[in-house]
């Protein structure tokens, strides 16, 4: 789920309109600065009001000394069917304040895809972990989908504004939504006629905005600049991640986000940009990529869907079903045929996912935020600790991929060197877009929510690959060898047909060592 702030005026997190989202396993939190409700920096209960960007800024004070990060690929020992990597990602920052004062700083750690959910605990709950030396650090993840629903809300504002300044255009809104029938057949063309001559709108636009006339989505609902709420507080961001859906949820909230922000954007061209601009302000790539397991280049993502098998599919481990890869859902215009909505809300719904101009591509991305004291001339280690599963890439040789955003340590005046290790499973091919090289292999126990199952820990021998980043910037990609992986740790059904773990290598993959 991924993905620095800091102490009085120092750093900025303009939270705001878009950013979110879920795969990316980076670590490097980069320093906001929290710009305070009013200039007010008394304020330091409040990560900050809802302002139109999200965005890091540089860190000058502290240094960080290194980063040691480290990967591991094991299994999900709770799969039913061929269990699927778990990954394990620990970044470790040694951080000095070499100043004669306390420097308290708000970190905000983006991860790209989604956060592994830990199922041994009586409330599941991401499983994120945040400590400086020996102390827990509380911790609040900013999930993709509150990401959304602030996009929504600001695209939403800025629509009912533009409708607001034209009289005709309010007036002609007004009667689709108050006719019924014939009625409002003859409003809904007449908004159109409007839309398209007077207006200048393109027929997709003027389309979308018939609907958004169409559909009953009552109040704008979500918390607002000024209202009293912050990004600490769970039953906000919960409030959020359901805002501005009503019927549209049928289309997935990232289809329905991207309607609002591409409405949003006839008002203001920037509503429509915002989420990329966050991405890019971090850099992050909206583009789905991965590492290409025979080359080693970074090349656009790749995955084949049947789209007859995604209707009503469970997830499958392979993340390839819809629903348990939200960038698969928002490339196709499925409508949930189970939602309970109404036929004239269904019809809408069709004629949004018809209309809108380019399908839904961001990559999700998710914010870690957590706050530091570094008391003067002291050097501490901050340890950040979270699992996900990496995404599919089903170019031959199918991979699965982990992508990490290496950038932020740019942000800082020093930032030393970034200390890469990966363990994988032997008879597992490797390749990462950074080269790297093998060190050796060892035999390690995976347990805990983390890597696998607590009850039942496993023991497998890995392979661990070691490399030293120079290229503070971008991201880095992992990936490993899928079909490789199903045969070194088989389904229980391949099992018990006395498929049993076995070496396998690929010559695709021999330049990862």
């Amino acid at each position: 789920m991924a993905t620095g702030h800091v102490s009085r005026l120092v750093w900025v997190v303009f939270l705001g309109l878009l950013v979110l989202a879920g795969g990316l396993a980076l670590a490097n939190g980069g320093p906001f600065v929290v710009k305070y409700p009013a200039g007010d920096p008394a304020a330091k209960g409040i990560l900050a009001r809802l302002d139109p960007d999200l965005k890091p800024r540089h860190e000058t004070r502290l240094r960080v000394v290194k980063e040691d990060l480290k990967v591991t690929f094991a299994p999900e020992a709770r799969s039913r069917e061929a269990p699927p990597p778990l990954a394990g990602v620990s970044a470790a920052y040694t951080i000095e304040n070499p100043t004669a004062a306390e420097i308290e700083v708000d970190f905000g750690f983006p991860i790209l895809r989604g956060i592994y959910l830990s199922p041994y605990s009586m409330t599941p709950s991401p499983d994120v972990h945040v400590q400086v030396n020996d102390k827990q650090v509380p911790c609040v993840v900013i999930s993709n989908s509150a990401i959304y629903g602030i996009v929504r809300q600001r695209a939403r504002r800025q629509i009912d504004r533009g409708i607001a300044r034209d009289a005709e255009l309010a007036r002609l809104m007004f009667a689709v939504r108050g006719s019924e029938g014939q009625g409002r057949l003859r409003a809904r063309a007449a908004l159109t006629e409007y839309l398209t001559g007077q207006g200048k709108w393109n027929p997709r636009d003027a389309a979308l905005m018939v609907e958004y006339a169409s559909l009953e989505l009552g109040q704008a609902k979500g918390p607002v600049a000024g209202a009293g709420w912050n990004w600490s507080r769970s039953e906000d961001l919960t409030r959020l991640a359901s805002a501005n859906l009503g019927p549209l949820a049928a289309v997935g909230e990232q289809k329905a986000t991207q309607f609002f922000a591409q409405l949003g954007s006839r008002c203001n061209p920037k509503v429509g940009a915002s989420y990329e601009a966050v991405f890019a302000a971090w850099g992050g790539d909206v583009r789905e990529r991965s590492v290409d397991l025979a080359t080693g280049r970074v090349r656009p993502r790749e995955i084949t869907v049947d789209r007859k098998a995604m209707r009503g599919a469970r997830p499958s481990a392979d993340g390839l079903i819809l629903g348990s890869d939200p960038t698969v859902y928002a490339r196709v215009d499925y409508l949930d045929e189970n939602r309970s909505i109404s036929e004239v809300e269904r019809t809408s719904c069709k004629a949004i996912l018809k209309n809108l101009p380019v399908v839904f591509t961001f990559a999700p991305m998710n914010l870690l935020h957590y706050r530091v004291k570094f008391p003067p001339k002291t050097t501490q280690t901050l340890t950040v600790t979270y699992s996900q599963y990496p995404y599919a890439d089903t170019r031959t040789p199918s991979s699965y991929q982990l992508a990490y955003v290496v950038h932020p340590a740019s942000l800082w005046k020093e930032f030393g060197p970034i200390n890469l290790e990966v363990a994988v499973p032997e008879g597992v091919g490797f390749r990462a877009s950074k080269a790297c090289r093998r060190v050796k292999g060892e035999e390690r126990t995976f347990t805990g929510p983390q890597l696998g199952n607590p009850t039942s820990p496993g023991k497998t021998r890995f392979a661990i690959y070691r490399a030293a980043l120079t290229q503070k910037r971008g991201e880095l990609f992992l990936a490993v060898d899928s079909a490789a992986w199903k045969k070194v740790f088989p389904s229980p059904q391949r099992a018990a047909a006395g498929e049993t773990q076995r070496p396998v290598a690929r010559k695709a993959v021999k330049a990862a060592r």
